[in-house]
């Protein structure tokens, strides 16, 4: 029977760490011990490792997304997220759960700089880890079958509360006799019941949940929270943190020796593979420059106070943002749809410059200028040709300019 090594791990207070082995049913089969992670590594030779990360450097949320795809959901999830967040998407690290139906997604969000810290701290210290789940996740849930339950864990100034399977919160011990009333009150569906878990030696322990109106539960631990927590593994083990770039490495079977001579084999015609597409390479890195001057043009126009060419895309996308912000997604749709259709034959011709758009009444009109009337001509020539759309052009004529009106319709 395997054991694995289970590890209590709090960042904010990284000494003394609790650890023991289990078995794979979760069952303690050594004492739970305590120390800091170097006097963990003689077990971590032979043992890989579970760690259980403290509730305090998570955020829990769950988000609505119509995709079933793995990789649609890790796509949207983030920006799905983002103005709830107060840090830049771009340094948070999202951990998806299984799709639940009411509910939606669960999702643990934790700094990625802090994550790539733990990580080598117990790379450092010899430590393999397999994964990495929430301590609160871990937490025992609808002890009475009622999925109304919830669960609350006391360790000195630490106050664990799992809320569902898939979500929970921390909180200061200092905290909890003003926050538990306000949770209960703004939870849906109410709570019908709590379990507490407290050290046998915490006498206050109780009087900190203060008068409620659901039914209390009180059990007590001798020795460390992780005789709890390894008995309940189930539900954290539904959402590992280490996904997508931080997903454990499988190691190399023994079995795939004698294919190392095919291997080479196959890595020399890759080798050849890839000397025909670095000929293609150089011979379109030329057009590759014209188009990335090309795109920075672009963005220049669209956005003309910008001294910089970096994150074009992400701040392009917020420039729509701000523009599309009063309009329904039914009507953003229809406008974009109008303008997809149109670009084309827009950029046809660059003698002709779009000074304004407006979209209203489910039309776009376009106020373009250009050298010759026989330009915008032929811009109208290309747009009528288009059986889904409907094109009007008036035109008015300016010293040395043309200038025109287009009015763009979809056709029913």
């Amino acid at each position: 029977m395997t054991e694995q090594l289970l590890i209590h791990y709090r960042p904010l207070h990284p000494t003394p760490v609790s650890w023991a082995l289990i078995d794979q049913h979760g069952k303690l089969s050594t004492i739970i011990e305590s120390g800091d992670l170097d006097t963990i590594s003689e077990q971590a030779k032979t043992h890989k490792a579970i760690v259980l990360l403290d509730a305090a450097c998570l955020s829990f949320e769950s988000v609505h997304i119509p995709s079933n795809n793995r990789q649609r959901q890790l796509q949207a999830i983030p920006y799905a997220l983002e103005d709830t967040l107060a840090s830049d998407i771009e340094y948070l690290h999202f951990a998806l759960g299984r799709k639940q139906a009411e509910q939606g997604i669960p999702v643990i969000v934790l700094q990625r700089e802090l994550l790539d810290s733990l990580l080598d701290q117990f790379q450092q210290a010899g430590i393999t880890l397999q994964a990495l789940l929430a301590d609160v996740l871990a937490l025992p849930i609808n002890r009475n079958n009622d999925e109304n339950d919830w669960c609350i864990l006391i360790d000195h100034d630490h106050v664990l509360i799992k809320t569902g399977l898939s979500s929970g919160l921390y909180i200061d011990r200092q905290n909890l006799a003003t926050m538990l009333p306000l949770l209960l009150t703004e939870a849906s569906p109410a709570v019908t019941g709590i379990t507490l878990y407290h050290e046998d030696t915490d006498s206050h322990a109780a009087d900190l949940l203060g008068e409620l109106d659901v039914s209390l539960s009180i059990e007590s631990f001798t020795t460390s929270p992780l005789s709890i927590l390894s008995q309940h593994l189930h539900d954290a083990r539904q959402l590992n943190i280490l996904q997508g770039d931080y997903a454990p490495k499988k190691q190399r079977s023994p079995l795939l020796k004698p294919w190392k001579a095919v291997a080479a084999l196959a890595g020399v015609w890759l080798l050849l593979q890839l000397l025909y597409a670095g000929i293609e390479t150089v011979q379109l890195k030329d057009k590759n420059q014209q188009l990335t001057q090309q795109i920075e043009k672009e963005f220049k126009r669209a956005i003309p106070n910008a001294k910089k060419f970096t994150g074009m895309r992400s701040r392009i996308k917020t420039q729509l943002k701000e523009l599309r912000g009063g309009l329904s997604d039914d009507t953003q749709q229809h406008f974009l749809q109008i303008l997809a259709d149109a670009t084309p034959a827009l950029a046809s011709n660059p003698k002709i410059s779009i000074n304004g758009i407006v979209y209203r009444n489910r039309r776009v009109d376009i106020e373009l200028q250009a050298d010759s009337l026989q330009s915008l001509e032929a811009v109208k020539s290309q747009l009528v040709a288009i059986p889904q759309l409907k094109t009007l052009l008036s035109t008015s004529v300016e010293k040395d300019k043309v200038n025109g009106r287009l009015r763009l319709e979809k056709q029913s």
